[in-house]
């Protein structure tokens, strides 16, 4: 019979009560932490797989910020688009009214104050701000877009923000393409209302013109801007679209606020055609954040399912270790309460 030294029983005994501690240390960390792993070498691909998840979730999380802070933009944009076109339905509702003849000169003189407080309320809404920045400025957005004669000081810029993985949206338009609309004609006129013959071959009228002209120095619907290889550029804007119904109101003359209600259409549809650009924008923008949220779940899960531990499982495991380690101490118990008669026998 082969003969077990105390010392080799003894050192028996500590390995097992050691090695039972251990693994019911680490599964009491566990059920703390209700994580399946404690460190990355538990399940290394695991454990990368879940670092990726993470690296993820944190991109999407920015996305979704900047995608919060570009609907933002594109909401108030739209909304002042909205203000835009009412003022222009307003604006051609006085001019389809005032084209007529059953009104007299004192009438139209009036509704040109209502006019000029359309063009003003135009005005504030082209240096709409969202905080200190303003939305039709282009890149600038810490200067004011429009001076108080309807001019045009930011510049082209358009601003992009990444809203998903690789996927970036304009989120703003600068004021020159939102109040402003150039064209490029083959003839270069030296005054708008040189278009209409009615008005060239009435001395009177071109008198007044000019008068208005030299004096009030008005932007009147539309103006060439430039020449490029023959080509005459037209800027029509909005505020200068206003100053021409107010003036013609002023001058009572019926004949050109007639005239100016097709350019009222163009800058209706206009903005409308603006108004469906950054609606669209803002739909893709909302579709993506769903996209996003929709990952971040899938991830979520993936995620639990590498790193959670199972709750059940977990203390299932736990309270049969407390058993056998309850049990390795009494069998230790046993073994290393020895009195000098057991050595001696």
């Amino acid at each position: 019979m082969t003969r077990v030294s105390e010392n080799s029983t003894t050192l028996s005994i500590r390995h097992t009560l050691n090695k039972h501690k251990s693994k019911m240390e680490d599964l009491q960390m566990k059920g703390t932490t209700l994580k399946s792993m404690r460190k990355p070498s538990d399940n290394p691909a695991a454990n990368i797989e879940a670092l990726q998840i993470s690296s993820v979730t944190k991109d999407n999380s920015q996305f979704k910020r900047n995608a919060d802070f570009a609907l933002l933009q594109l909401n108030i944009t739209e909304k002042a688009l909205e203000n835009l076109t009412d003022i222009m339905g307003k604006a051609k509702e006085i001019a389809i009214a005032q084209s007529s003849d059953i009104y007299n000169e004192d009438v139209r003189n009036n509704v040109a104050n209502e006019v000029k407080q359309l063009k003003n309320l135009a005005l504030s809404i082209a240096n709409k701000r969202v905080g200190q920045r303003y939305i039709f400025s282009g890149f600038k957005t810490l200067d004011t877009p429009f001076n108080e004669n309807g001019e045009y000081k930011g510049d082209n810029g358009h601003i992009t923000l990444e809203v998903g993985k690789d996927f970036f949206v304009q989120v703003n338009l600068h004021g020159k393409e939102v109040f402003m609309a150039e064209s490029e004609t083959d003839s270069q006129v030296t005054h708008p209302l040189e278009k209409f013959p009615e008005m060239a071959n009435s001395r009177e009228k071109s008198k007044n013109r000019e008068i208005m002209s030299e004096e009030n120095n008005r932007e009147i619907a539309s103006s060439p801007i430039g020449v490029d290889a023959g080509k005459y550029k037209e800027s029509a804007n909005l505020f200068g679209l206003l100053d021409s119904l107010a003036i013609s109101l002023e001058n009572n003359d019926p004949d050109q606020i007639q005239n100016l209600l097709e350019k009222f259409d163009t800058a209706v549809t206009r903005l409308v055609t603006l108004r469906t650009r950054v609606g669209s924008v803002a739909s893709s923008v909302m579709t993506n954040v769903n996209t996003i949220d929709a990952n971040n779940i899938d991830n979520m899960e993936r995620k639990s399912k590498l790193v959670d531990a199972d709750v059940t499982e977990l203390f299932s495991d736990i309270t049969r270790q407390q058993e056998i380690l309850k049990t390795a101490y009494k069998t230790s118990e046993g073994l290393l309460n020895k009195n000098l008669l057991d050595f001696l026998r």
